[in-house]
């Protein structure tokens, strides 16, 4: 997957690009540390509804793409497992602001179907159908938010 097909937040970008080969986080034995939270530069537009301060000091999500890649190595890594189910819990919260400040449909199904895909990386290991499920989503979310939020690009 090209980053280039993203114009989104960093956050996403970033995960992105590493979803596109994340076995090389496990193969090369590194132990990537998610930041403190997902955009930290970011400060909510005028307008922007809270969901984004949300997606933007997310502390998980930034583990997602170094998670897959130990599970894609060591499928049942529980460290790994746990980082995703933070991360779907963080979405699941998201997906709540989303719902109850009458954000769009799309972005609801978009968020839904990231937490689906994180799920199945989660419960049944990264394989390629799934890392390609989650980039998708990834792609879609970032697609929808970017626009509402404006993140720092």
């Amino acid at each position: 997957m090209l980053p280039g097909r993203l114009r989104v937040v960093g956050l996403l970008v970033v995960m992105t690009g590493a979803l596109a080969g994340c076995t090389g986080f496990a193969e090369a034995g590194s132990e990537a540390q998610p930041a403190d939270v997902a955009v930290p530069s970011y400060e909510q537009a005028d307008g922007a509804p809270g969901f984004c301060d949300s997606l933007a000091g997310s502390r998980h999500l930034t583990a997602v793409a170094p998670a897959m890649g130990v599970l894609a190595a060591e499928r049942g890594n529980v460290e790994a497992e746990l980082e995703l189910a933070t991360a779907i819990d963080e979405l699941r919260d998201v997906l709540e602001q989303v719902e109850d400040e009458g954000g769009s449909a799309r972005l609801e199904a978009a968020i839904g179907d990231l937490v689906d895909a994180l799920a199945a990386a989660r419960d049944d290991g990264v394989t390629t159908a799934v890392r390609d499920d989650v980039a998708a989503a990834l792609d879609d979310v970032g697609r929808l938010v970017q626009p509402v939020c404006r993140f720092p690009t």
